[in-house]
Order: C-alpha cells, then sequence, then structure tokens
C-alpha cells in the first residue's frame, strides 16, 4: 500500500507543477514552501529563516530578518514574505531573497531588499488566505483521527524523561496521542526523547486540548536531529492558546486555531492563527530547501489564477483521505 500510494502521489504532484507552468502566478503557498505561515498576525523580532505568509498585519516594530536562509538562486520576484494588510511602522526590515507581496500599507517602513526584490501590491492574498486556512484546518481534523500506533511512557512519582516510542505500521507513519497537560506540564518531566524502530519515516503526533503551557522538560536526542525536525509534525488540533515560554521547539507545528508565543526557537514549519515570538524561526536544517519535508501529507494550495491547480490539489487530498480509509487511519 506505502509503495503504491507514494506513486499515485507522485503522479498527482507531478500533475500539480506541470500545470502550475500555464497558471498566471506558478508559485505556490504551501506547506513545504513557507516557513511560516500565519493566518492572523506575526510578531517578530527576530529571524525567520525561510519564507514568511501572513494573513492580516506584521505587528513587530524592532527590526527582523527574512528569508535568510533561502537559496541564493531565490529570484527577486520570488514571493518570499506576503502581507495579507500592513506592516506597522518601525525599524527598517531586512529581506535577504525575494519580494513584499502586500494588499495593504508599508506605513513607510523601510525594508532592505537584499537580493534585488521590491514591493509589490497584490489584492490576491485574501484568496490564498481562505484557501490555505481551510486546507489546514481539513488536514488538521483529518490527522486527529489517524489510528494510533505508537506510545509514549509518561513519568509518574518522580522525575524523569518523557519517552515517545515510534513503531509505525507498513506505511512508514507512526501516530501518537497525547494530552497537551501530560505532556507539556507534567510536573516531572525532565526532558523528551524519541525512539525510533526501523520501520519509520514519518511522524504525527496529535496533541488534544485547548490550552498549552510548556512548563516543564526540554527535547532532546532524535528530537534535535535535522532529518526528524523535518520529518515529525505536531498537531495541535484543538489549541487555541499555546505558550512555549523559553523552551525550543523542534518539529513542524500544524494549530490552525491558535495563537503561539514564545521567547525561544522553533525549528520547523509553523502554521497558526496568531505567532508572538522575539526568537528565531528556522528550517529543519541549515541545508533544506523545505521547512517541511513529509512526503504525503502536504498539498500546494495555489495562489489565485489557475483553478486547475486548485483541482489538482484536491485530487491528492482526495488520495490521501481513501489511503486513510483503507488503512483505517482515517
Amino acid at each position: 500500500m506505502k509503495n503504491i500510494y507514494r506513486h499515485t502521489a507522485s503522479i498527482v504532484s507531478l500533475l500539480v507543477v506541470a500545470l502550475a507552468g500555464v497558471s498566471v502566478q506558478a508559485q505556490s503557498l504551501d506547506y513545504r514552501n513557507y516557513n511560516a505561515i500565519i493566518f492572523n498576525n506575526l510578531y517578530t523580532t527576530s529571524d525567520i529563516e525561510g519564507r514568511t505568509f501572513v494573513g492580516n498585519d506584521f505587528t513587530g516594530m524592532n527590526s527582523a530578518n527574512l528569508g535568510i536562509h533561502l537559496k541564493n538562486t531565490v529570484p527577486s520576484s520570488d514571493r518570499s514574505f506576503v502581507v495579507g494588510n500592513n506592516l506597522v511602522s518601525g525599524n527598517p526590515l531586512n529581506l535577504q531573497r525575494g519580494s513584499l507581496y502586500i494588499d495593504g500599507s508599508t506605513n513607510g517602513r523601510a525594508i532592505n531588499f537584499n537580493g534585488g526584490g521590491s514591493v509589490v501590491a497584490d489584492h490576491s492574498i485574501d484568496a490564498s488566505l481562505n484557501q490555505i486556512r481551510g486546507y489546514s484546518i481539513a488536514e488538521s481534523q483529518a490527522l486527529s483521527t489517524m489510528l494510533v500506533d505508537s506510545t509514549v511512557t509518561l513519568p509518574s512519582g518522580s522525575p524523569g524523561p518523557t519517552t515517545f516510542n515510534a513503531t509505525a505500521g507498513a506505511d512508514g507513519v507512526a501516530v501518537f496521542a497525547v494530552t497537551a497537560a501530560s505532556i507539556f506540564d507534567n510536573p516531572n518531566g525532565q526532558q523528551f526523547d524519541l525512539n525510533v524502530d526501523a520501520n519509520t519515516f514519518n511522524i504525527i503526533i496529535n496533541v488534544s486540548g485547548t490550552s498549552v503551557n510548556w512548563t516543564n522538560g526540554n527535547m532532546v536526542g532524535n528530537f534535535n536531529s535535522n532529518y526528524w525536525q523535518g520529518h515529525i509534525l505536531w498537531n495541535f488540533y484543538q489549541a487555541t492558546a499555546i505558550n512555549f515560554n523559553a523552551h525550543n521547539f523542534n518539529g513542524a507545528i500544524l494549530a490552525p486555531f491558535a495563537s503561539i508565543t514564545t521567547s525561544s526557537n522553533i525549528d520547523g514549519l509553523v502554521v497558526a492563527n496568531n505567532l508572538t515570538t522575539s526568537a528565531e524561526v528556522h528550517l529543519p536544517d541549515s541545508n533544506s530547501t523545505m521547512a517541511y519535508a513529509y512526503e504525503g501529507y502536504t498539498a500546494a494550495i495555489p495562489e489565485p489564477g489557475s483553478a486547475v491547480l486548485i483541482i489538482a490539489a484536491s485530487g491528492l487530498f482526495l488520495i490521501m483521505r481513501n489511503r486513510r480509509l483503507v488503512s483505517g487511519k482515517y
């Protein structure tokens, strides 16, 4: 089933790429292309290594550095920084590659385009926002119903590690289900560790609970590896408020309803309603060309201008859905 699925998904992915060549705007907005996808407001005073999409306002007033680990082959016209409403006035922003596409006002804010880009007025961003938000919510809910095949060992009675034991099925995907309080707010939790069997290539961690407050423990071992930072998806499918405090977060975050606050780095993709951070958002590793390398659970959400692209992306989602139904993981 795994090989058949990947073969079929690859055909549809190729179809998306091929059709993109005839679209009005070929660059797509998807989990692999963007490092941060924020539906409402983004506040940052630090760095975002990859591309950034903001559905509403960019609210940080201090300087920030964007796109700093995009390859030097990224063209000046690249949609590396997209803002659906306004930039708040403040200190200059540094955009290493690509251009700022914006539907509102820069409020006179200086932007240093180190890769030769420019400010581009774009009134199609709302349509892109509606597409990617709708897709993200649907995907988050679908992933939350997948059959659990992996376990977590929690410390109790005395301090100890929280250990994730990944044992994937035939599809190579290990699925966990945990509560936010038992993982992030366990008074006995000293660290998060990850054991991975030879059959596991990708990991989904479904986290229930509307409020997440990370008070104890840090991620160690495999959680810090370049590979797993790009192949783990933490799905906060119920959360509306997430506070990571000063804990470094490893892996992709899918939290379509949540406002996230953090003062430490996020190593991987972040998809959220709001993000407030004084720390950096990293690509999974410094050599990565993608914010999220997990094959099969992301589909391109096209920029407006090509209905056929939407159909192709929807086709990939249906294939993913059928795969879950056949395997009992839906």
